[in-house]
């Protein structure tokens, strides 16, 4: 039996909290937070216990610490449980400085636990999807892509609250927001940006401490060109493909996808007999509190911890996400100058663990983590 304890049950913690408590062999075991009323909600939800001190999540009846407190808080919790011993998933960002990410990976390197990360995108099969058609060559060769992540938080930011807070967050909208981007399209094209020019701002957010626009303009070493863009003061949630055969636009929070393809694909979700053109699909991803689902996140981390293998998500692919938005803000501050991003290698002392493509024909291992 697994044990899990999740420190911070607020915020995004809130859409997933409840999967621990329906995976079998996984006993949600501890919820922390400093909110009392958030905590008696986890206890509706599952939780057996509960505390307002983080030090409790690091006792020897604590087998994996789930880390969703506020950027600034990450580096630090989630050193210290995995020096106590404690299998450790971090939300994104993984901490609010590229100095504290390399912490976190040195505690990792130190470590005979699994360290990973979790980003909401992947709990959706259809990006699953969209990652075995770009292998598959469906899309030819990609020439350019395109992200945009924003909403009008900012307009409704209330003042002193930590995500106002540039020091706390690391930044503004760009941290916070296009940081799921700069994975998933790293996800989809196996292939990391090399360089970046950026330009950034805060008009319209006056209780936002850092950035409440960015755009950049990044390369990669293949040629391929993208634009990723965030803004806190108006909506929209955008991503793009365009290759030589086709080219598939996500948006509405990876819900509404329209493609152009050359060549017929069978997927999961994306299934087309012949080529389509401007077809429009419309999916909603499973619940992020749904332990059945096998992209689920939770779920993924706890079958790596009981397979031995290295996570999917690992810290070190959450620190290289920041080397990206370091030097973002570099080339920001520098007035567009072209800043080369600082990557950082290691080579994990786990199995590597393949995911299958095809997510619905993953065979699952939570049954056997029964009486584990």
């Amino acid at each position: 039996m697994l044990r899990v304890a999740i420190v911070g049950c607020g915020g995004m913690a809130r859409t997933y909290r409840k999967t621990y408590a329906g995976l079998p062999g996984v006993e949600w075991s501890l919820a922390v937070d400093v909110n009392a009323d958030e905590l008696g909600r986890c206890v509706d939800a599952g939780a057996k216990r509960t505390s307002t001190r983080f030090e409790d999540a690091l006792a020897d009846d604590i087998d994996v610490v789930d880390v969703s407190t506020p950027n600034h808080l990450h580096a630090d919790q989630a050193i210290a449980a995995l020096k106590a011993g404690k299998h450790v998933i971090v939300q994104k960002p993984i901490s609010n400085s590229l100095a504290d990410a390399d912490r976190i990976v040195d505690a990792a390197e130190r470590s005979d636990r699994h360290a990973g990360m979790f980003m909401s995108s992947y709990n959706n099969p259809l990006i699953w999807d969209i990652k075995q058609l770009i292998e598959e060559g469906k899309l030819g060769t990609i020439q350019a892509i395109h992200a945009r992540d924003s909403h009008r938080g900012g307009l409704r930011a209330t003042p002193g609250a930590w995500r106002g807070d540039r020091k706390l967050t690391g930044g503004g909208s760009f941290i916070q927001l296009s940081i799921h981007a700069i994975n998933l399209i790293r996800f989809f094209l196996n292939e990391r940006i090399s360089e970046v020019i950026a330009i950034q701002q805060n008009t319209l957010s006056p209780n936002i401490g850092g950035d409440d626009l960015t755009a950049c303009i990044a390369r990669y070493p293949s040629g391929v060109v993208g634009t990723f863009t965030s803004a806190y003061a108006s909506d929209g949630v955008e991503r793009a493909i365009y290759g030589t055969k086709g080219r598939i636009c996500l948006s509405k929070s990876d819900r509404v996808l329209n493609l152009n393809l050359d060549e017929p694909f069978h997927g999961n979700i994306i299934h087309y007999d012949t080529p389509c053109k401007d077809a429009v699909l419309q999916h909603r991803a499973a619940a992020y509190d749904d332990p059945t689902c096998s992209c689920n996140g939770q779920r993924r981390f706890i079958e790596s911890v009981l397979r031995n293998e290295s996570p999917r998500f690992h810290v070190l692919d959450g620190r290289n996400d920041l080397a990206v938005v370091d030097a973002v803000y570099r080339s920001g501050e520098q007035n567009g100058a072209p800043v080369r991003v600082q990557y950082r290698e290691t080579k994990p002392k786990l199995q590597a663990n393949v995911y299958l493509n095809n997510a619905a024909s993953q065979q699952p291992v939570m049954q056997t983590a029964q009486g584990a």
